[in-house]
């Protein structure tokens, strides 16, 4: 038994698929809704068709009426009246309008919100429905007047078409979202579906339309090159420790949930440096040393390269083996490393767009103990030098003024580009757009950034935040948000959509109070959805452990839920999931596709760079945490806006564009989040 589901780019299609398999036992086979050339290719997706039992066509962006939004979408409804289908918001949709129904605009578009569904036929789809039920809606667009080809099956309160049937043929839809984690009887609509299908003995065809993602790493290869030894001091603080070492990369957990700092420590003209930019490719070198251009992707080479090197060490100390840490990978991947957008140029040369280095020395601290590491055979005398290096520091100290030429975000631009948003949001091109200005500061070359960083820290310490200066480009994090993190068994991701500021007046009750309203429950449900999604391409287990929460940091309250995927005993490993999930979705908005296209066109098309892209680690034992680049400073040493005395420090910021935003409230969002990183200089 199968079923073929049509994807239309969305960022939930994933969810439906694991929605289906769930209720139905079937195989599903996915493709996308412009994979088929029908002047060309008519044939081929008819055999498809043909070897299936059923269809179900899923929600996307953009508008039914659209022939580059719904692809092949129409001609499954005409030319497979007897094929059963069930379509999902676009897809019914699709369904209506094939049948001549009329189609119209929300005055108020439902994103992200939960209506309560009433069915007016408890037959075929809501067979054993008792009363109303709760599910979420994305849409603009709705059915405003049906034919009586098409049969009425569910209202929402406002009276909106949420579900029918066709008169004769068993093609089904709703406009709402069975597939959202708060939606209810999504699971019992889609096996009420299955059960109107007439099974038959089907084989499966061989299609090279067919989605299908191919995991990075097959199986990690056990090293013994490696020979983990440590030395354990008293607790030293982590800045004083980092101005010991001329050479060093710091992911600096600063506050909880945060557990372990991490000082990578490279050694010039030996350490492995992995390079990629959109303009030049794969470069590899070593630190401080010399870069060749190497012909293999970023992703294959640091895949081949960490499989076949997995280390486990045994360590003795209890304390010490809690470390998830135990030599890899350190550095970032920009915003634009995995996505094909035409941006402007803003460095000399090519812009870097992935820094990563392999360290195997390293000191790691938590609150209790520090430690200094090596997993390089025969390294005592190492470990003994940099130990008494750790106990001879001196007391940190931190600049007293930094001064800079800052230029801020211009207001009327943004006001533009807010109300463009709020026409793709109405059109149905997106259901939120993360909106993002970029801030240029210019500072002294006689300033450090080392300094620059320990003021950052200073003034708004944070789980995730990093110094990570290799050279040709330099990132200054305090990141609060976690991306994503996993080990062989677990994966976890932590979005933040939701912000309120932190003063002397506000408690944490009221945080709650501000927090928990349709617009930034809807902001982060999205997210949410967005997440299970990019989980569900791979693994078959996912939970969300942690719905909206409201956490309280330094400088703001935010709105955080937490998503998990089973790793253990699948065909994927957490960089797999790494590179599906590029760009983080709490950067992007949903459906991540089109969002990403339409934002690049609204922010001028000035690249993001390392805002809004990814920085941590990847370990030898597989264990990884990466987070998303906010609240950070970074710079690219050939910046076209840096002189010959001074540095251009470019720092992001923005928020979640809804049907429900206001232009005011989101500007003063981003400038409080700028303001968490700019309130360190004069």
């Amino acid at each position: 038994m199968s079923i073929l589901l049509v994807d239309s780019y969305d960022s939930f299609t994933y969810n439906l698929r694991h929605l289906v398999e769930n209720a139905t036992g079937a195989h599903v086979l996915t493709i996308h809704n412009d994979s088929y050339d029908l002047s060309r290719e008519k044939e081929s997706l008819d055999k498809l068709v043909g070897s299936v039992d059923a269809i179900v066509i899923g929600p996307g962006p953009g508008n039914p009426e659209s022939a580059r939004d719904v692809g092949i979408i129409p001609y499954l409804f005409e030319s497979f009246p007897k094929t059963p289908i069930l379509g999902i918001c676009l897809g019914f949709q699709c369904l209506c309008l094939v049948h001549g129904c009329t189609l119209g605009y929300l005055k108020h578009p439902v994103h992200g919100q939960v209506s309560k569904i009433t069915p007016v036929d408890k037959h075929s789809l809501f067979n054993g429905f008792d009363s109303a039920f709760d599910s979420v809606r994305y849409h603009s667009i709705y059915i405003s007047k049906v034919t009586d080809d098409i049969i009425p099956l569910a209202y929402s309160e406002d009276q909106c078409l949420m579900a029918a049937r066709h008169a004769q043929n068993p093609h089904f839809g709703v406009q709402y979202h069975p597939e959202s984690v708060c939606s209810e009887m999504g699971g019992k609509i889609v096996s009420n579906f299955w059960a109107l299908v007439e099974k038959r003995e089907t084989v499966p065809i061989k299609d090279s339309h067919l989605l299908q993602t191919e995991p990075l790493i097959k199986h990690f290869k056990a090293t013994s090159e490696y020979d983990y030894k440590y030395e354990k001091l008293p607790k030293v603080d982590i800045l004083s420790a980092c101005e010991q070492f001329s050479d060093l990369l710091l992911l600096n957990s600063a506050v909880s949930p945060g557990e372990w700092s991490i000082i990578g420590l490279p050694e010039p003209g030996k350490s492995l440096v992995v390079g990629n930019s959109r303009e030049a490719g794969l470069s590899v070198g070593t630190w401080k040393g010399e870069t060749k251009a190497h012909s293999d992707s970023m992703w294959s080479y640091i895949c081949n390269h960490m499989s076949q090197r997995y280390y486990e060490p045994t360590i003795d100390d209890p304390e010490l083996a809690k470390c998830p840490f135990v030599g890899g990978f350190i550095g970032f991947l920009s915003y634009e490393e995995s996505v094909p957008l035409t941006v402007n140029k803003i460095t000399v040369g090519p812009t870097p767009s992935t820094r990563l280095c392999f360290v195997d020395r390293f000191i790691v601290s938590n609150d209790m103990h520090t430690f200094v590491v090596s997993i390089r055979p025969g390294d005592h005398d190492w470990i003994q030098q940099a130990k008494d290096r750790l106990q001879s520091y001196q007391e940190i100290s931190f600049l007293f003024s930094l001064k800079a030429k800052v230029e801020k975000p211009d207001k009327k631009s943004y006001e533009k580009s807010f109300n463009d948003c709020q026409k793709y949001l109405h059109t149905g091109d997106s259901y939120e757009l993360c909106l993002t200005r970029q801030t240029k500061i210019h500072v002294a070359k006689s300033i450090a950034p080392w300094e620059i960083y320990k003021c950052m820290v200073k003034n708004n310490p944070s789980p995730y935040s990093c110094y990570l200066d290799f050279g040709d480009a330099r990132l200054l994090s305090t990141s609060p948000e976690r991306f994503l993190s996993w080990d062989n068994v677990l994966s976890q991701m932590r979005p933040i959509k939701g912000t309120v500021k932190k003063d002397s007046e506000m408690t944490y009750a009221r945080a709650c109070e501000l927090l928990k309203i349709p617009k930034e429950i809807g902001e982060n449900l999205m997210i949410v959805d967005l997440i299970r999604h990019d989980l569900y391409q791979m693994l078959q287990t996912v939970e969300v452990t942690k719905l909206m929460s409201v956490e309280e940091y330094h400088t703001v309250y935010q709105l955080v839920s937490v998503i998990e995927g089973q790793l253990q005993n699948s065909n994927y490993s957490g960089i797999d999931l790494l590179r599906h999930s590029l760009p983080p979705g709490s950067m992007t908005g949903a459906p991540k596709k089109r969002s990403v296209e339409i934002l690049c066109d609204l922010e001028d098309r000035i690249p993001r760079g390392l805002y809004s892209g990814v920085c941590g680690y990847w370990s030898v034992n597989n264990h990884a945490d990466w987070s998303v680049v906010i609240r950070s400073l970074f710079n690219y040493e050939d910046d076209l806006c840096s002189t010959e005395t001074t540095r251009c420090f470019r720092c992001g910021a923005g928020g979640a564009i809804t049907v429900l935003s206001t232009c005011e409230g989101e500007w003063d969002e981003l400038n409080l989040k700028l303001d968490s990183v700019l309130k360190i200089f004069n």
